[in-house]
């Protein structure tokens, strides 16, 4: 992103307005405003952006990768609707399609938010980071679709098992507020996010401070009408320095095609979905033929017991 445009964009943002890179032409002026469009700091001099990255980016890349060097599936897997998925790369799947639907959710926070997905932490990857009028959040995505999730303390509990995804959520607010505040050279704080991906059941019996746990249909709804802690000025600053490579460990600009990976992504789903439609047609193939069976055999006993 052109020095100049990130400027035009952080005007916007200052003034609680939606920019994209589309209203942006070359030789373009700021309009003319009262607000404060934060100091980008340094000569201004040509940055790359990390506006690019998509949600889920990283986890879709592995599996795509995973599945592009497995050995194909035989005649009779595929007839069978055996899952197309690698060992390795079905964690990552499910992870992926959480954080989609997770980014989706934050890219429909409205104007006055700004939302960046898929940054380096150095030993770990931050699924989302969404700056607003309420703050900063750090959002970890956790896909327990329709399952039972108890939350007791910094104890995440799922099905009876007990995950990490609290302490991880954790970890990650320290090291983006750590990262954010060196990068800005002011305080920020960032508050860490668990967001449980559609679960059966999310229930509550200790909080998780200062983690916050809520479901994907809730997140929305909580960040629109939390409390006020920036402003416009504020919020451009934070996410100016935060869209920098500089300002994250090991920072690359997008460098692969995100359209294709959406589209190869795509691809697997299909073959996943495929599989799951031939296993369940396959199932009531054989509960049918089950219960034809026990028919017959009711028959006969039945022709039996009337003959005696």
């Amino acid at each position: 992103m052109p020095p100049a445009q990130r400027l035009y964009r952080a005007f916007f943002l200052a003034e609680g307005r939606a920019f994209d890179s589309t209203m942006w032409e070359d030789g373009m002026t700021l309009p003319n405003s009262g607000s404060d469009v934060p100091d980008s700091g340094g000569d201004m001099e040509e940055v790359r952006s990390l506006r690019d990255r998509v949600a889920g980016q990283s986890a879709m890349r592995d599996v795509v990768l995973a599945q592009s060097v497995a050995s194909p599936r035989s005649l009779l897997a595929r007839v069978l609707g055996l899952n197309p998925l690698t060992p390795l790369s079905r964690l990552s799947y499910r992870g992926a399609l959480g954080e989609l639907l997770v980014g989706d959710v934050l890219e429909n926070l409205g104007q006055r938010w700004d939302v960046l997905h898929d940054l380096s932490l150095g030993d770990r990857v931050l699924d989302h980071l969404a700056i607003g009028p309420a703050g900063v959040f750090t959002v970890h995505t956790a896909n327990y679709s329709d399952q039972e999730v108890v939350v007791d303390g910094n104890a995440l509990i799922v099905d009876g098992e007990v995950c990490d995804d609290v302490d991880e959520a954790m970890d990650e607010a320290e090291a983006a507020s750590r990262f954010l505040t060196e990068a800005t050279g002011t305080p920020v704080k960032v508050r860490p996010l668990v967001v449980v991906v559609d679960p059966k059941r999310l229930s509550v019996k200790a909080p998780a401070a200062p983690v916050r746990v809520v479901a994907s249909y809730q997140l929305e709804r909580m960040l629109t009408r939390a409390l006020t802690t920036l402003n416009g000025t504020e919020v451009a600053l934070i996410s100016d320095h935060a869209d920098r490579p500089t300002t994250w460990p090991s920072a690359e600009a997008p460098t692969l095609d995100t359209q294709q990976l959406h589209r190869d992504f795509a691809d697997v789903r299909a073959d996943v979905r495929s599989a799951l439609v031939r296993r369940i047609l396959w199932t009531a193939v054989g509960i049918g033929m089950l219960y034809a069976v026990v028919l017959v055999l009711v028959s006969t006993m039945v022709s039996v017991i009337v003959r005696a």
